[in-house]
């Protein structure tokens, strides 16, 4: 996989992480009347369906359980038609469809490697490690 796949799989489980901590604690009324929440939702799935459009085909097609399609659609009809985005379906997404993904990169991180490192080792020194990571692959090792 290539270190800007990485990269890019590495911020889209951060803004995943992002937006289920903008819903903890709230049920759907909660959600379906606070604007601000709503609004940080969507922008944070808009954001992880622009990530999803920068990766390469050729990681979307070695991971093919993760609904690229779906997540970017997600992005386009939050970007270019806000006004018929159906806040039930994000909360569902949310709740549901976002956990998968977290999980499903968590397993991705591990099948390159990364699972060397605890979860706080790996938010501090990622880069650090992507670096180590690219170096060993230019080097064929």
């Amino acid at each position: 996989m290539e270190l800007r796949d990485k990269r890019i799989l590495h911020k889209m489980r951060n803004e995943a992480r992002l937006v289920t901590g903008f819903i903890d604690g709230l049920n759907f009324d909660a959600f379906m009347q606070n604007e601000i929440i709503k609004r940080a939702v969507a922008m944070t799935l808009a954001n992880i369906g622009e990530l999803c459009g920068a990766l390469s085909d050729n990681t979307k097609t070695q991971y093919k359980d993760i609904p690229w399609a779906a997540i970017r659609k997600t992005r386009n009809v939050i970007s270019h038609d806000y006004e018929s985005v159906d806040f039930a379906i994000l909360w569902q997404t949310v709740n549901v469809d976002i956990p998968f993904l977290i999980e499903r990169i968590d397993a991705i991180e591990r099948d390159i490697g990364l699972e060397l490192y605890g979860e706080a080792e790996r938010a501090d020194n990622y880069d650090e490690i992507l670096k180590a990571i690219e170096d060993a692959d230019e080097n064929g090792a």
